[in-house]
């Protein structure tokens, strides 16, 4: 399964990395992470509560990062399992510079694998959620930049800032499948033919 999708931020782009290398903003912004700690240099290991459907559990994971490209790009590896089943994926985080001044283009490509229960809900879902899941974390990461810019103009301390509670998560993540599934319905219906006979205008003629 790939992933992919992009992001922009109102935000100089060395501001964006020091934040997504940074391992307790990212604890912040990731929906469900419960604790995230650094076993090495780049190397680090949590525990995430994850919802996919009627499937849920915690998940203890592992994350590398490699090929750091400072301020550009790396790659990087997930790795988790919990008894709902296992993940796994690697793939590249990109920054570039926007079309605007002072913004930047985040980009990932992620290939992924599913196994266990939480792969019998289906890869549609699974995508849908992953999907949802990086949307929201990259907005909250988009705050939460925003309001530690705000803090440093005025003089003040970096807020301390919450990630989504699991119930705003969850209702996210619902509103983005009802999305999902609504725009598969809209394409289908429009690809399907009009079978419907015609009705010919006036009326029959008596025989």
């Amino acid at each position: 399964m790939k992933l992919e999708g992009d992001f922009s931020f109102g935000a100089a782009r060395s501001k964006v990395w020091n934040a997504v290398l940074d391992p307790k903003v990212i604890a912040k912004i990731m929906p469900g992470c419960e604790e995230l700690e650094e076993t090495g240099e780049n190397q680090y290991k949590g525990v995430m509560k994850v919802r996919v459907g009627p499937v849920q559990g915690k998940f203890q994971g592992t994350v590398g990062l490699s090929e750091i490209q400072e301020p550009e790009s790396y790659r990087i590896e997930v790795g988790g399992k919990g008894p709902s089943g296992f993940l796994k994926g690697s793939g590249i985080i990109r920054l570039s510079p926007g079309e605007e001044a002072e913004s930047t283009q985040l980009s990932y490509c992620i290939d992924a694998q599913v196994g266990g229960r939480i792969a019998g809900v289906g890869q549609r879902l699974i995508e849908t959620t992953a999907k949802s899941i990086a949307r929201q974390s990259l907005q909250t990461l988009e705050r939460l930049i925003d309001a530690q810019a705000e803090a440093e103009s005025q003089g003040k301390d970096a807020p301390d800032f919450q990630a989504p509670s699991p119930a705003r998560m969850a209702a996210g993540v619902a509103k983005d499948i009802v999305r999902d599934v609504a725009g598969r319905f809209r394409v289908r219906r429009t690809e399907e033919p009009d079978v419907a006979p015609k009705l010919k205008e006036g009326k029959p003629k008596a025989e």
